[in-house]
């Protein structure tokens, strides 16, 4: 995907949410896109193999959990971060 294309991605919410529910591999760990926080730039990626115990309010372990990781889709001038490039969709690339 060309970097024109790629900001206008990130520019478009809509086109953004259309992410949410694709798979995709983060430096050989394969992840599910779960969510997207607009206001602070943000995708949320739940690892699909890797499990992490959380804890309930009182601090004590409950239950496992798909891990997450958050990543910035972009900077604070509004451009694509760097995390777009180490990203490989599992189900074909992001239409340009």
């Amino acid at each position: 995907m060309n970097e024109s294309a790629l900001q206008n991605l990130i520019d478009d919410a809509d086109a953004l949410r259309q992410l949410i529910g694709r798979r995709v591999r983060y430096h050989e760990m394969e992840c599910e896109v779960t969510d997207l926080l607009f206001e602070d730039g943000l995708m949320i990626m739940s690892a699909c193999h890797e499990v992490e115990t959380q804890e309930d309010s009182y601090g004590r372990p409950s239950r496992l959990v798909p891990q997450h990781h958050n990543f910035r889709f972009r900077d604070a001038q509004g451009h694509p971060s760097p995390v777009w490039g180490e990203i490989i969709f599992l189900d074909g690339p992001l239409e340009s």
